[in-house]
C-alpha cells in the first residue's frame, strides 16, 4: 500500500522500507537513493512523486548500464530541465562518491502522465518503487495494463519509418563518399542518419517524439539504454572519441558552408561509427518491440 510519507524530509540517510511483495535485498544503496531525492527536492523541484523503475527496482529492464532510472512527475513545467537536473546532481553528488555512477532522470508533468498511456509510463508506474511522494499527492498504481497491441503497432510504425530513413541516408553517404567524392554531402547524410537512428530508439522506448535533433543531447539522453552505444561514442581517459560533436557540426556546416571540408579518412571513421550505431539501435529497439508484441499476445 502506498503512503504519502516522505522519508527524505525526515532523514536523508533513512533506509527506504520495502513495499509488500518487494525483496528486502536491494540492488542499490537506499541511503544513496534518498540523497538523490533530497538533492532534487532541496529548492530545485517541487515534485508530486519520484519513482525508481527498471532494473534496480526489479522491474522491466530499461537502462542496459547500471543506472538509477528515475521518473520525476511535477505539476508545472519546472525551471530546470533534465540536462540541468543532471548537472545539479553531478555538482552535489560527484560521480566518484556514488555507488552507482549513472542517473537517468525523466521529468514529466502530471498532466502529460495522466493523459498518455505508453509502455514507458506503464512500466514505471506499475513496477516502479516510490522514493518520494508529496503530502498532497495520492499515488496510485495502474489498475489495468495498457493496450500493448496498439503500443506495438505505433512503435513498429515509427521503427520502420526512421530506421529506413537512416539506412537510406547511410547508403547515400557511402555513395557520395566513394563514387562522387562529395565530402560535404557524405558528412551531412551521416549526421542526419544518426539523428534518425536516435529518434528510432527514443520512440520505441518512450512512445513519444524526442524534442531535440542534436546528436550530442540525444546520446546523453539515451546512452544508458545501451552499453554498446556508450562504447561506440563515449570519450575515455585514453581515447578521445569526438564523433558526436563532429556530427552536430556537420548538420550545420555541411548544409550551409560552401567551404566545408574534412579529410576523407576522418569522415570514413565517423561514418563507420554511425553504421555501427544503426545496427546497435536496430537490435535494441527490435528487442523492445518483441516485448510489446509478447505482452500484447498475452492480453
Amino acid at each position: 500500500m502506498e503512503t504519502n510519507q516522505n522519508p527524505v524530509q525526515e532523514n536523508a540517510a533513512q533506509r527506504i522500507v520495502p513495499e509488500p511483495g518487494q525483496p528486502a535485498e536491494r540492488l542499490y544503496n537506499p541511503a544513496e537513493a534518498a540523497r538523490i531525492v533530497q538533492c532534487l527536492t532541496d529548492g530545485y523541484f517541487d515534485p508530486e512523486y519520484i519513482l525508481l523503475f527498471g532494473n534496480l527496482a526489479g522491474g522491466t529492464p530499461h537502462s542496459d548500464a547500471v543506472a538509477y532510472d528515475l521518473l520525476m512527475v511535477v505539476r508545472e513545467t519546472p525551471e530546470y530541465d533534465w540536462i540541468r537536473a543532471k548537472r545539479i546532481l553531478r555538482y552535489r553528488m560527484p560521480v566518484k562518491h556514488r555507488d552507482i555512477a549513472y542517473i537517468n532522470l525523466y521529468i514529466m508533468t502530471l498532466n502529460y502522465v495522466e493523459s498518455n498511456k505508453t509502455p514507458f509510463l506503464y512500466f514505471a508506474h506499475s513496477e516502479g518503487e516510490l522514493l518520494y511522494c508529496s503530502d498532497h499527492c495520492h499515488f496510485r498504481r495502474p489498475k489495468h495494463p495498457i493496450d500493448f497491441a496498439k503500443a506495438y503497432a505505433d512503435a513498429k510504425l515509427h521503427y520502420d519509418t526512421f530506421r529506413m530513413l537512416g539506412n537510406e541516408l547511410i547508403e547515400q553517404a557511402r555513395e557520395a563518399l566513394s563514387e562522387s567524392r562529395n565530402i560535404r554531402l557524405a558528412a551531412l547524410f551521416s549526421a542526419q542518419a544518426a539523428v534518425y537512428f536516435y529518434h528510432t530508439l527514443y520512440y520505441v522506448y518512450h512512445g513519444q517524439e524526442f524534442d531535440s535533433h542534436d546528436p550530442v543531447v540525444m546520446h546523453d539522453r539515451m546512452r544508458t539504454l545501451s552499453t554498446k552505444l556508450m562504447l561506440t561514442f563515449d570519450d575515455t581517459n585514453i581515447e578521445r572519441i569526438f564523433t558526436l560533436p563532429c556530427l552536430k557540426k556537420f548538420l550545420v556546416k555541411a548544409r550551409y558552408d560552401l567551404g566545408f571540408d574534412i579529410a576523407p579518412q576522418e569522415l570514413e571513421m565517423h561514418l563507420q561509427r554511425v553504421e555501427k550505431m544503426g545496427d546497435i539501435i536496430e537490435n535494441y529497439a527490435g528487442l523492445r518491440l518483441e516485448l510489446y508484441k509478447e505482452l500484447s499476445e498475452r492480453q
